[in-house]
Formats: C-alpha cells, sequence, structure tokens
C-alpha cells in the first residue's frame, strides 16, 4: 500500500514557501557578486566568479538529489551535473591571479557568443547583433590592447550576474506571493482512504 507520504502531493503554496527564503537569497548574492566584480579591482573578478562558481555547484547539487528521488528528468539532471562542474571549475579558476579570472570571462563571453550566433542563423536581425558585437570586441581588442578586452568581458559577465541576480529577486517575490495563498483544500473522506486498493470510492468518476 501506497503511504500517504508519497502518494499525495505537496501543494504549490507548500512548495514555494520552502523555496522561495532560498531563491532570494541566491538573487541578494548575485547582485552583491556583480556590484563586487566591477567595483573591487583584480579581486572582485575572482570573488565573483567563485561566489558564482558556488551557487552554480550548490544549484546542480539539489538538481541531482530531485534526479535521484525523481522529480525531476534525466535532461534537467544532466543540467545539474553540468552546473556541478563547470561550478567547480569556475571556483577553482578563482584561486589563481586576477588576470587568469579575467581571461576566463573572456573566454565565458565568446561561447556566449557563439551560442548566439548559433541559434540566430535564421533570425536576420539577431544575427547582425551578433555580429556587431564580435566586431566591436575585436576592435577594442586592435586598438585598445588585450587588457580591453578583457575589462569589456568583465564588465559583461558583472552585467549579466546582475540581470540573473534581478530576475531571481523578482522569482523570489512571485513565489513569495504563491506562499501566502491558502493551500487547496483536501476533502476529509480523502484522508487515510486506501486509494491504491481500487481507487476512490468517495469522489465521483469521470
Amino acid at each position: 500500500m501506497t503511504s500517504a507520504a508519497t502518494s499525495t502531493p505537496v501543494p504549490a503554496p507548500e512548495q514555494a514557501r520552502r523555496s522561495w527564503p532560498w531563491t532570494a537569497l541566491q538573487g541578494a548574492v548575485l547582485v552583491v557578486l556583480a556590484v563586487v566584480g566591477v567595483v573591487v579591482a583584480d579581486t572582485g573578478v575572482r570573488v565573483m566568479l567563485a561566489g558564482v562558481g558556488v551557487l552554480a555547484v550548490l544549484r546542480g547539487v539539489g538538481t541531482l538529489r530531485a534526479a535521484r528521488a525523481g522529480s525531476v528528468e534525466r535532461s534537467v539532471a544532466a543540467l545539474g551535473a553540468g552546473a556541478v562542474w563547470l561550478g567547480a571549475v569556475a571556483v577553482g579558476l578563482a584561486l589563481f591571479p586576477a588576470v587568469v579570472a579575467a581571461w576566463t570571462c573572456v573566454v565565458a563571453l565568446a561561447g556566449v557568443l557563439a551560442a548566439l550566433v548559433v541559434r540566430a542563423r535564421r533570425r536576420a536581425a539577431a544575427a547582425a547583433a551578433v555580429a556587431v558585437a564580435v566586431a566591436a570586441l575585436a576592435a577594442g581588442a586592435v586598438l585598445g590592447g588585450p587588457g580591453y578586452l578583457a575589462a569589456l568581458a568583465v564588465l559583461a559577465v558583472a552585467v549579466a550576474v546582475l540581470v540573473a541576480g534581478i530576475a531571481t529577486l523578482v522569482g523570489a517575490v512571485a513565489l513569495r506571493k504563491l506562499a501566502n495563498e491558502p493551500a487547496p483544500a483536501v476533502p476529509a473522506a480523502c484522508a487515510g482512504c486506501a486509494c491504491s486498493g481500487g481507487g476512490c470510492g468517495v469522489l465521483p468518476r469521470a
């Protein structure tokens, strides 16, 4: 017989009540990391890289645990494993001098632009925007030198982290509102019934 703990789905408000504080904390940390990455010279980019890496590892571990419990699909579990690996690499690179962290941002920016090029092949406007961005980066690298390119990449990554942090905070607010909603009422006749033994005999069947 299936126990009530495994057969009864957890109401959405209850899930939101458990998850919104952690979501809000993630958003706040991302915003702080973005500001530190730009404001604090040299060390800031290392702190930003390490912080984002730690959050990625924690998020990936949580996804893998949910996959073991059967709560998410395999594709999502694969993304979680990738987040753990990339996060660990980011934390490791943050231990090196600031120039390594800065050029890590360059590689990350180049990867994002390459992904956008692949996705924008059939969209002329998006492809043109990506081409302009690549041309601007190339011109800046030629005119301003490698240091300009690294600084611009750090700024771009910081802006991306800031946007992600704000979006996460907005999601936390939405979860907080959902958590305040009353849970759906469960008919009293359903409490403790043996639905696994041939279905519910109280509720009307379609």
